[in-house]
């Protein structure tokens, strides 16, 4: 038996999937092979391949490729895949990753198609797009920035434990421009950057930051439809994919307007954050720990009564790297899905419609609780575009700018509200028509009926006395009731000890929006502590690790253990997140995080 194939200290196992330049392999290290009590860790190894690229563009190439290794090999968090090793030699480049065990997107919606014919489930692709949202911001928001320009199926995981990791960021990007990519390469790539050089210096943050959202409406496209994009074009307007991204009709209505969104033919007229997408798409459910469940119960669900993913056997190629390398693996080539292709993976029409019934009631119940967890189920209140300004009695003003303007134009988000005798949607909408300029609205018996008032917004939340943003202005506390105009305005509930509550509301007919705020306990334990300052006192909520901790801005001596930390305040007027990563020390003197805001 010839020796396995080894990359430096590393021993291949099998081909993960192919990548045009580049190949990608499961491998261990040498001489650390797996046993009965503690099976050998896997990596991931990303092979630059050498007789793929054009000699003269070599040094180029393998300089991005490395560069952008180097990146990720120094930036740690939560969902980003970690760079262990970059290896460069005058014949080999490669990048060694920590093995991520799940399936890819592509893989899962393969599943899916096998099944029913078409995508996943609207409400799950929107949970899983909620998660990818939320690790491009962390990505947007790092000192330097670190887009990720290669956003894809294939580059996207679901683990069994409903997490979702987002792989190689940058790494596409570095060298696409600069050599031969197949076509599916720039399925997923904005369309001001097709044919483009995205890894050249003078990109810009925010012009990298509007490509991954775009990628993002594609990627959200794709699972609903079950449909692999077409690559978008440069020319026209909107382009191949553009607006017209033909979703079902039973999609619900925030996923297609973040579709529409996002696919906005002008980089500016897209959102400006992420993380404005993050509680849109994932319909209110705000805690990371509880979308992982139910992306968990959603992976279950679509792979219900399908065989487990075939054990990687040993690699018996040769020392010499042939030209392509085609070993067994847990991710087979696209269209075998996890049980590989041919007869093995068909199964008899009677048990194949027993198990399609089966999976189907599944994913309705999975929907339904998703639907029932929501904290805003009762209704919601489609949002459109508009001007306007916000009168607190008739007194303080503030203008819109064309950002919440663009952004309100799609928006779609939930407020809690019904008429009575008025049943909300399938995902928990129920859109308010434009028409009497006042209406009751449902009330506890003996209670007043609150009326809309064309124009006006009106909150009502539990506890009482929590702060109200309208777009960049702090309006009061509630109860309030203020007159805000025609048009689409962002709201923004914030009460210490509690999450947040944002939206995009139409108050054309006039808007009540009633809320109990979610309780949050602020962190208590912990062998270090952190101090976080502010020249904005008492209205901007802190984020410990992404997560909200209940507190305002500033805030001393929260708890938490030694190590590093990303520690954020969300800005309400600006609608944008800023964070700092801090090394905490065991022991009573704090870490301290300062902010300029």
């Amino acid at each position: 038996m010839p020796p396995p194939l080894r990359f430096g200290k590393f021993v291949i196992e099998g081909l993960l999937g192919p990548g045009g330049v580049t190949e990608t392999y499961l491998a261990r290290e040498a001489d650390k092979k797996a046993d009965s009590r503690r099976p050998a860790k896997l990596f991931a190894v990303k092979l630059l391949r050498q007789d793929r690229v054009p000699k003269d563009a070599w040094t180029e190439v393998a300089a991005r490729f490395l560069a952008a290794g180097r990146q990720l090999q120094g930036f740690h968090r939560p969902g980003l895949g970690k760079v262990i090793e970059v290896f460069e030699d005058p014949s080999t480049c490669f990048i060694a990753s920590e093995h991520v065990a799940g399936r890819d997107l592509a893989r899962l919606v393969e599943t899916c198609r096998e099944e029913t014919g078409q995508g996943i489930n609207p409400v799950f692709a929107g949970l899983i797009c909620a998660e990818v949202a939320r690790l491009l911001h962390v990505g947007h928001v790092a000192k330097p920035t670190l887009p990720h320009l290669g956003l894809s199926p294939t580059n996207v995981i679901v683990t069994d434990a409903g997490e979702v990791m987002l792989l190689d960021a940058g790494i596409t990007a570095a060298v696409r421009g600069l050599t031969e990519q197949p076509p599916e390469r720039w399925a997923f790539v904005a369309p001001e950057l097709q044919g483009v050089d995205a890894g050249a210096p003078g990109l810009g943050d925010r012009r990298a930051q509007a490509a991954d959202l775009y990628s993002l409406g594609l990627l959200l496209s794709f699972l609903v439809s079950g449909r692999f994009p077409q690559p978008a074009s440069a020319e026209g307007k909107p382009g191949p994919a553009g607006n017209e991204v033909g979703l079902a009709e039973d999609v619900p209505a925030k996923l297609a307007a973040a579709v529409r969104t996002l696919l906005a033919f002008e980089p500016e007229d897209r959102p400006e954050s992420a993380l404005v997408l993050v509680e849109w798409l994932a319909e209110g459910i705000a805690g990371v720990k509880e979308r992982q469940a139910l992306i968990a119960d959603g992976v279950r669900v679509a792979e219900m009564g399908r065989p487990p993913a075939p054990q990687v056997e040993p690699s018996e190629q040769a020392a010499e790297l042939p030209p392509t390398i085609k070993l067994p693996g847990p991710w087979a080539k696209s269209g075998e899905g996890a049980s590989g292709a041919g007869a093995g993976s068909r199964r008899g029409g009677g048990k194949r419609v027993l198990l399609l019934a089966f999976g189907l009631a599944c994913a309705v119940a999975v929907a339904a609780a998703m639907w029932w967890r929501q904290p805003g189920r009762e209704s919601g209140v489609a949002a459109r575009s508009g001007a306007g300004k916000v009168e607190q009695k008739g007194e303080a003003e503030t203008r819109r700018g064309p950002r919440e303007r663009s952004a309100a134009q799609a928006a779609s988000r939930n407020v809690e509200e019904m008429r009575p005798g008025e049943a909300s949607g399938p995902a928990g909408a129920a859109s308010v028509p434009r028409g009497a300029a006042s209406e009751p609205t449902g009330a506890a018996e003996g209670e007043p009926a609150l009326v809309r008032v064309a124009g006006h917004l009106i909150v009502e939340t539990v506890p009482p006395g929590a702060m109200v943003w309208v777009d960049e202005t702090l309006a009061g506390k509630s109860f309030l009731d203020v007159k805000v105009g025609d048009g689409g305005h962002r709201i923004v509930l914030i009460a210490p000890g509690h999450r947040m509550f944002r939206d995009v509301v139409d108050t054309g007919p006039g808007v009540i929006v009633r809320r109990t705020l979610a309780p949050i306990e602020p962190p208590t334990r912990g062998n270090g502590f952190i101090d976080v300052n502010c020249r904005t006192r008492g209205k901007y909520p802190v984020l410990l690790d992404e997560e909200e901790t209940g507190l305002l801005c500033p805030a001393k001596m929260i708890p938490t253990r030694a190590g590093k930390h990303l520690v954020g305040i969300y800005v309400v007027p600006e609608n944008r997140t800023l964070a700092v990563e801090i090394t905490v020390e065991m022991g009573p003197k704090p870490a301290l995080a300062t902010f300029n805001e």
